[in-house]
């Protein structure tokens, strides 16, 4: 159904009444707005078979509620009572009416509302409750329930359009009076909605900026450039690249009018070819999808703040104690995402904000805050809208300077447990706000890192790998995460540097294809009881600690064995379940059952502080040997990228036997590969299973030595 059927249920005047007055909240909307989309609605309540006096109509925030009420005014020729900028209390329907209407038409437009000949548009009810505060907006609804109470016609004659939680009053008080209404709920747009609405909005933003709409010229460009927008857009929801509409989330999020206001601005160019090869390009595995997402997100805060002052300021306890220079520190975005997760999330943080706001106005502005949060638009209900506004939310939380110690903390282990369910937003939204100023990296605590590998782990797709690498620059972390499709990189690498300090990592439920050096602290498990290697993983730690009771290896095919290189490690009552070929560890320590059972020991020989540094220098020889796939003739071969970004990275002693290995020429640089001539290696007296296996061996002994040697020259 639609708005304009919706319209057909209510009584329509035959002409304009006419108002006496605009300044008492009351206005009729005589000219038609052609470019409006009407929307679709869906009834969420009926009243059957009694004959309603109301009309609820409810949506999120930003849907449209204001236009849909100036539709419908200009539809059925009838005022509109705008609350968005008064008092409300009892009475002020009808005192309203009457200052606007004049005392003779006033006394003919209720006589007309009585008998269901004329209709009542209420708009912004949301608005007045933050105003008003809760004593005053609940008279003013008990005025309402009055009004309708008179109502003798057959159809309702009075329309109120709201946020869902502030209806909610309204239906309590209608429901404990026994009167009845019938409740509608305007639902985003569906795709070709959002296709002609998007139009108009592009036309808006060429305008503006004084330039011809050419998206109405070359229209076949613009229709992919858009259909590729959409499909990145909706690709943060869903996997599936095709019936994307038909998922609900999907809908939910694409036809927001926010979103396409924002994708609009997007669109405005001057030559819509070149989108093809922007981030958003077809195949949507780029990044700037994921900006253009927390650009919308941010503005939709931006918007809540605004009309929050905007209703704040009116309020008397403001008026007496308030001055103008607190208004930009109301209800920041910052504050908002606090609330949000503390709302949603019960995370217990600490809701002393702002901080500077003056004692004597801390009760009201709580009470305010409490009223416009439970309409937030991220919110459906006492839950969030959907998992892009929760990760988001989160994200941010974190990375802003303002959120205290104890709070970020708390945050972090609430996405770091068991009852999180991780998605790729998390990780993505968390690249994009904590970017540097050059963009090349992003900024994050230590204890994030395993949140964002299991975030940036559920973006993979069955064939996919996540390859990370984390290891320690001075006082600090660097991590690189990338999503390898094949041979080639499909995501990434994205960098973080962590916070100064911070130096250990938690990983909640799996590792595979992880390459982590140097690092003093590595925790696996959280607060899970199981925890799961796959292949690929190289753990280089001064202290391993394993919260979980329960280990599990399962290398498979790759035949890549988990190695832990490990001073110290911690574990109580485990049970670990691999071969002992799928679990190297060693470690100075020794270690008891069932650690014993997979130790090793690599003594190369040698002093002691030699001999670890060969030790450390040839497990990296390993590392990089085996990351080489057999390619064709007598070689095998790695990505250069791959190679470059994420086995290697920042990592000093990797990037030295890679060194080594071109200088003895068992590996060169062929356009963007990195190729390992299996002949020249044969040369070297060691096979790869006996690297696998980590056999002790002359010649393992001689190439251990000679890498040293070969450190020391650099050095």
């Amino acid at each position: 159904m639609l708005l304009s059927d919706l319209c057909e249920l209510l009584p329509a005047s035959t002409s304009w009444y006419a108002l006496e007055s605009n300044n008492y909240g009351m206005r009729e909307a005589l000219e038609p707005n052609t470019n409006y989309e009407v929307p679709e609605v869906r009834e969420v309540q009926s009243s059957a078979p009694l004959t309603p006096s109301l009309m609820l109509i409810t949506a999120p925030a930003a849907v449209g509620k204001s236009a849909a009420a100036e539709y419908m005014s200009n539809y059925l020729k009838c005022p509109i009572l705008d609350l968005s900028y008064l008092q409300v209390g009892d009475g002020t329907l009808d005192g309203m009416a009457s200052k606007s209407l004049g005392i003779r038409k006033n006394a003919q437009f209720q006589e007309a509302l009585v008998e269901s000949k004329a209709t009542l548009i209420v708009d912004a009810l949301d608005e007045a409750e933050v105003r008003s505060g809760q004593a005053n907006f609940r008279a003013f609804v008990r005025g309402v329930a009055d009004t309708a109470s008179q109502v003798s016609g057959d159809r309702p004659s009075l329309v109120i359009l709201s946020r869902a939680e502030s209806s909610r009053i309204i239906q309590e008080t209608f429901g404990d009076r026994k009167l009845p209404f019938i409740h509608f709920e305007i639902r985003p747009f569906g795709k070709e909605q959002s296709e002609r609405y998007l139009e108009r909005k592009v036309i808006d933003v060429y305008q503006n900026q004084g330039r011809e709409s050419l998206h109405l010229k070359h229209a076949q460009p613009y229709s992919r450039a858009r259909d590729a927008l959409f499909t990145v857009l909706a690709s943060a929801i869903t996997p599936n690249k095709e019936d994307f509409w038909g998922d609900p989330d999907v809908r939910d999020f694409l036809g927001y009018a926010p979103v396409l206001d924002v994708a609009a601005e997007y669109l405005a160019v001057d030559n819509f070819a070149n989108l093809g090869g922007s981030p958003i390009g077809s195949s949507g595995e780029g990044l700037g999808h994921w900006d253009l997402v927390a650009n919308v997100i941010d503005q939709l805060l931006l918007r809540e703040q605004s009309k929050f002052v905007t209703q704040f300021q009116e309020v008397e306890e403001f008026r007496r104690y308030g001055t103008p220079q607190l208004l930009p520190i109301f209800y920041a975005p910052e504050e908002q995402c606090a609330r949000l997760l503390d709302y949603v999330e019960n995370m217990g943080l600490d809701l002393n904000l702002p901080a500077s706001l003056p004692a004597n106005l801390r009760e009201c502005y709580e009470t305010a805050a409490d009223t416009q949060l439970s309409n937030h638009p991220f919110l459906r209900g006492e839950g969030w809208f959907n998992v892009i506004f929760r990760d988001y939310v989160t994200a941010r939380a974190q990375s802003i300077a303002s959120t205290s110690a104890e709070a970020a903390k708390r945050i972090r282990s609430n996405v770091l447990s068991a009852e999180w369910k991780h998605s790729p937003m998390y990780g993505f939204f968390s690249y994009s706000l904590g970017r540097s100023a050059s963009g090349e990296n992003s900024a994050c605590h230590s204890d994030d890192l395993g949140a964002l590998y299991e975030s940036f782990k559920s973006a993979c797709e069955t064939d996919d790998r996540l390859v990370t690498s984390i290891g320690r620059a001075g006082n600090k972390l660097v991590a690189a995460f990338s999503i390898v499709r094949g041979d080639n990189a499909g995501i990434g690498p994205l960098h973080f540097f962590t916070h100064e300090g911070t130096v250990s990592i938690t990983f909640p439920r799996e590792l595979s294809y992880a390459n982590i050096w140097d690092v003093p602290e590595v925790i696996l498990g959280g607060d899970r009881p199981s925890f799961k290697f796959g292949p690929g993983v190289y753990i280089a730690c001064a202290d391993l600690m394993v919260s979980a009771s329960e280990l599990q290896a399962y290398v498979g095919r790759d035949l890549s064995s988990v190695v832990l290189n490990v001073k110290s490690l911690i574990s109580e009552s485990i049970k670990i379940q691999g071969e002992t070929s799928d679990v190297i560890l060693i470690c100075e320590e020794h270690l008891g059952f069932p650690w014993s059972k997979y130790q090793r020991r690599l003594d190369l020989g040698g002093l002691a502080a030699d001999a670890r540094e060969r030790s450390a220098l040839y497990l990296e020889f390993r590392r990089i040997v085996l990351r080489f796939k057999d390619a064709k003739d007598g070689e095998a071969a790695v990505y250069q990228p791959m190679m470059d970004n994420l086995v290697v990275g920042t990592n000093k002693r990797a990037r030295t036997v890679l060194d080594y290995l071109q200088e003895i020429g068992c590996v060169k640089l062929a356009k963007s590969m990195y190729l390992l001539d299996l002949a020249s290696f044969a040369g070297l007296g060691i096979s790869r299973s006996q690297l696998r296996d980590l056999e002790k061996t002359d010649s393992v002994q001689k190439i251990s030595r000679d890498i040293l040697e070969f450190a020391k020259r650099r050095s």
